[in-house]
């Protein structure tokens, strides 16, 4: 983000480094989906997206969160490595990928990996989920495969006032109204916005839940571990996991690795939109006429004072003051209400809270130019696909995108391109 202090733009810094940081054994897992932040938001810049679907989730998982498809007890391989006289590698290989994928079905799953398709439910012929399907009003199991979401701009959508998206919902058609789903987040009630079901509202969270559930770290906020299957194990000499939580301790600062990722993300700056010729122009227009921006809503404004709401570290720093006056009263356009809304069909089936088997947060579009695929689950090759899929609230815009003209249809495509 432009015009960071130079102790703000520290800490930003030092959040970067964090983010990339490739965690070790005992401390990662022991279950988990990746060993660094930036290994699932890289594209196209550290904070962004990824080139691959990222995390499943499986219907009948009462214990919620992620399947985890890597493990501890299935990280290292083949023991000491011997090279002539002499001994290499005496703790064993790293296999590449990461120990051994529960989704393969040909796969010799380890102890933790076996307890985890337990724990989850999660077999390797589970169907996709339809929340509009006959099967699943029947309960059928299902799973649901979700794309990492961009982190660029965060800082200036966690600013916003609760008081902002309930306006907006209640300024809506009901035809299209969205659901303001309030979180309990850090002993306050919020509303969320962040993640695919808006399950939190403060990155601080957002950053210590992921360090836990994508890659088996507790911290402060979120201090149990999901599993104990390698606690006080061993492979060829190397501790698997130990009973040391939470295992993200304070630094000398003060703060926890997950303080460190709130810091990097709140300071990214927002997608920059790029010059728009006459066409690019003309499908701005278009986007609003057919009824996109009913729920891709262009332009928010932070609060005045979001240090009143931003939540400290997690052992008690505040905001600074300079980054409280640059995030004060910004109006940025990230062509979203950052509220549920009942998708129908492309509803990911998951329920989290509030949040049904339909309803999935309105992604923001700033920064579509550089997705590779689009939709929670990566359903979309393009942008024109991912319009046509679209159903429930989303269904009369999408019909209406389908109604234009092939010439329109490509200046709205044109537009979402700058942005």
């Amino acid at each position: 983000m432009a015009r960071l202090s130079s102790a703000d733009l520290q800490l930003f810094v030092g959040g970067q480094l964090q983010f990339i940081e490739v965690e070790q054994l005992p401390r990662v897992g022991p279950i988990f989906n990746s060993r660094s932040c930036g290994a699932c938001h890289f594209q196209p810049a550290l904070g962004g997206s990824g080139a691959f679907i990222n995390e499943v989730r499986v219907r009948n998982n009462t214990a919620g969160g992620p399947l985890h498809i890597f493990a501890v007890d299935n990280l290292l391989r083949a023991g000491p490595q011997t090279q002539g006289p002499s001994t290499i590698l005496p703790n064993g290989l790293e296999s590449t990928p990461i120990g051994c994928q529960i989704t393969s079905p040909n796969c010799a799953q380890s102890a933790c990996q076996q307890e985890e398709a337990i724990r989850t439910t999660f077999a390797t012929d589970l169907e996709l989920c339809d929340p509009t399907s006959t099967s699943f009003a029947a309960g059928a199991n299902c799973t649901a495969e979700r794309q990492a979401t961009p982190l660029f701009g965060l800082g200036l959508v966690e600013a916003v006032a609760d008081s902002t998206f309930n306006a907006i919902a209640a300024g809506q058609p009901p035809e299209i109204r969205g659901i303001v789903k309030t979180v309990n987040e850090l002993s306050a009630a919020r509303v969320g916005r962040f993640g695919w079901k808006n399950d939190h509202a403060t990155l601080r969270a957002f950053s210590g839940d992921a360090y836990l559930n994508e890659m088996g770290i507790t911290n402060p906020d979120f201090p149990t571990e999901r599993s104990t299957c390698a606690l006080n194990e061993s492979q060829f000499g190397v501790v698997l996991d130990t009973d040391d939580d939470p295992e993200d301790e304070p630094d000398d600062d003060g703060r926890v690795d997950a303080d460190r990722f709130a810091d990097f993300m709140r300071a990214l700056a927002p997608p920059p939109q790029l010059a728009k010729s006459g066409d690019a122009h003309a499908g701005h227009l278009l986007f609003a006429t057919i009824g996109c921006a009913g729920c891709h809503v262009e332009n928010l404004t932070t609060a005045e004072n979001p240090a009143a709401f931003i939540p400290p570290t997690t052992s008690g720093i505040a905001i600074s003051t300079t980054l409280n006056t640059l995030l004060a009263n910004q109006q940025f356009s990230p062509f979203s209400d950052f509220l549920l809304h009942d998708m129908g069909s492309l509803g990911d089936g998951i329920t989290s809270d509030a949040a049904g088997p339909t309803l999935m947060r309105t992604a923001p579009l700033w920064g579509a130019r550089a997705r590779s695929r689009f939709l929670h689950d990566g359903r979309g090759a393009t942008i024109a696909e991912a319009i046509a899929l679209h159903a429930g609230q989303g269904a009369a815009a999408a019909a209406a995108f389908q109604g234009l003209s092939s010439i329109q249809q490509q200046r709205v495509i044109d537009f979402l391109n700058t942005i």
